[in-house]
């Protein structure tokens, strides 16, 4: 998830920018909003936004200060102002695009999708460096402020939900990932992590029974049943090393 923060941007273009993220971003976006200078204040100080939106023209001096005091360096920042000097005012606080007044609607969407591009080439990266790092003892899943860890050994399954995956834990709880499931399993350690449906990985060490009622399915240890498609099951069959009994 990408969190987007307005500061005095007007309505008809903020509602651009999230119809066009809608439809052309493969991150969801949690996009917030203020038009006064102390609640930025706040939202700036406490919570993480990866990209921030501003006109300065009626706070400058106060913005420019909050960023000295505040430094997130890894947050982007998109400038629109009326003034070319501004440009060089915000240049030191990782400023991504300068949009001067009157704005281009295509130029602004064009910055906005490189800005989600490069975030989420950074975030791949970043999950790439921390999956070889962990030699696939663990996953990585953003949520809002954090990049959460999580140890494979404490996963059940996964499930496909179009270009996301829930993460189901033995412990019963789930959990969102913007990794699409093909993704996921470039990841996992094959020799535990099986793909049993188009819908569904599992991880082996938690299934209890495989199930012979109306279609195969996979009892796992948080008294799920998964199903197995046809077409999975010499992907099961191999795992398991039971040559072809269940074909």
């Amino acid at each position: 998830m990408i969190n987007l923060l307005y500061f005095r941007i007007e309505p008809h273009l903020r509602e651009q920018i999230e119809n066009f993220a809608a439809s052309s971003s493969s991150q969801k976006i949690n996009f917030q909003t203020t038009d006064d200078i102390e609640e930025f204040k706040v939202l700036y100080a406490k919570n993480y936004f990866e990209i921030i939106i501003i006109d300065p023209s009626q706070n400058k001096v106060e913005i420019i200060d909050l960023l000295k005091k505040v430094v997130l360096t890894n947050s982007k920042l998109i400038v629109f102002s009326s003034a070319k000097i501004d440009a060089f005012e915000f240049i030191n606080f990782n400023v991504f695009g300068f949009l001067p007044y009157p704005l281009d609607a295509v130029l602004v969407l064009t910055i906005i999708n490189r800005c989600i591009n490069k975030i989420t080439g950074e975030n791949e990266a970043l999950q790439l460096k921390v999956a070889e790092k962990k030699f696939q003892n663990f996953i990585s899943i953003n949520s809002v402020q954090k990049i959460e860890l999580i140890k494979t050994e404490d996963i059940s399954h996964f499930e496909a939900d179009g270009r996301y995956t829930n993460v189901y834990l033995t412990n019963g709880v789930s959990k969102m990932a913007s990794k699409n499931l093909g993704e996921f399993q470039k990841l996992l350690n094959p020799d535990i992590f099986c793909r049993i449906h188009h819908k569904f990985i599992i991880n082996m060490n938690n299934v209890l029974n495989i199930l012979k009622s109306d279609g195969y399915y996979c009892e796992m240890t948080n008294n799920k049943n998964i199903p197995v498609s046809k077409r999975k099951l010499e992907n099961l069959n191999s795992i398991l090393n039971l040559g072809k009994t269940l074909i």
